[in-house]
């Protein structure tokens, strides 16, 4: 049966959303190729609606009705909203800038999760992982250094993204100790279909066989990483695990060169180290916290 507990186990955590990230950037590489072809709005619509089948098959071997069950419905309504604009933003980024510059940019969120985390979350977020993460944010503006056109105005449709990101995975981790991952996950699609329709007095075409094909086979790459995103919540606090995100940086770049022969240079590889190195020390730090924590209990006891 599904669960809809959570756990302490951050190097759990942290290898899911690594995975997470490997898994929706194929997915991210394949949009690329569809909007050139489809509209923004029916890339959303045609992806989440062959997904619905997909979950409902799995949750017949996860519990049946009750691995769908919604408990409280105004957490799903919340990270829908936040998923859709941050879905809807990121199809539009990527039809305008190179991938790679997207995904970095997008990387504002780890940033804004940690201002979340504290006050919505009532997690503890020393300063020394602000400051790391303020590191990580300052290796993704290396990244995307000037000489580049990052300062245009399409780049500003990854920094919308970006909030919406945030607000979604900090909705995610509330909603992680009442939720199973698949009632999280229908939902999350229900409301992409949705934003996919208002789309539609905009024009949509019809698809040709690439394009079908195309969206089809990002299907099971979105269930697996957004539910491997949505398990990595389970298990690890949100201001630990999102921070490992930054290795879609690495995955981007991989598959950008392998698809469009872009070769990152000195200045990106250099981001890429900073941004790394920040999430090892957010790791370190929050052993370091659990570590005086359980040191003050035997104390006390």
């Amino acid at each position: 049966m599904a669960s809809a507990t959570q756990h302490s186990a951050p190097l759990r955590g942290i290898a899911l959303m690594v995975a997470s990230a490997f898994f929706m950037n194929v997915n991210n590489a394949i949009l690329k190729l569809l909007t050139e072809g489809l509209p923004v709005g029916e890339i959303m619509f045609l992806r989440a609606a062959m997904i619905l089948p997909l979950i409902f098959v799995y949750a017949a071997f996860r519990g049946g009705r009750a691995a769908l069950r919604v408990n409280r419905w105004q957490g799903h309504v919340a990270r829908g909203v936040c998923l859709g604009f941050s879905a809807y933003f990121f199809l539009l980024s990527v039809q305008y800038l190179p991938l790679g510059m997207t995904v970095a940019l997008t990387f504002a969120a780890p940033l804004l999760i940690t201002a979340m985390a504290g006050p919505i979350l009532g997690e503890e977020v020393g300063w020394r992982r602000w400051a790391a993460v303020a590191v990580g944010f300052l290796g993704v503006v290396v990244i995307t250094r000037p000489g580049t056109n990052v300062f245009q105005l399409a780049a500003l449709l990854p920094l919308v993204c970006a909030l919406a990101s945030a607000g979604r995975d900090v909705a995610t981790r509330r909603m992680t100790a009442s939720e199973t991952s698949l009632a999280i996950l229908l939902t999350a699609n229900l409301f992409q279909i949705g934003f996919g329709l208002l789309s539609l007095p905009w024009g949509w075409v019809m698809p040709d066989a690439r394009s079908f094909w195309l969206v089809a086979a990002c299907v099971p790459l979105v269930f697996i990483g957004h539910y491997t995103m949505i398990e990595a919540f389970r298990y690890a606090e949100a201001a630990v695990a999102s921070p490992f995100r930054y290795s879609a940086i690495v995955w981007a770049g991989l598959f950008g060169y392998l698809l469009w022969g872009d070769i990152p240079d000195a200045w990106a590889i250099a981001g890429t180290g900073i941004v790394i190195a920040s999430g090892l020390y957010i790791l370190h730090r929050e052993f370091a916290r659990r570590r005086e924590e359980s040191s003050r209990s035997t104390e006390s006891s």
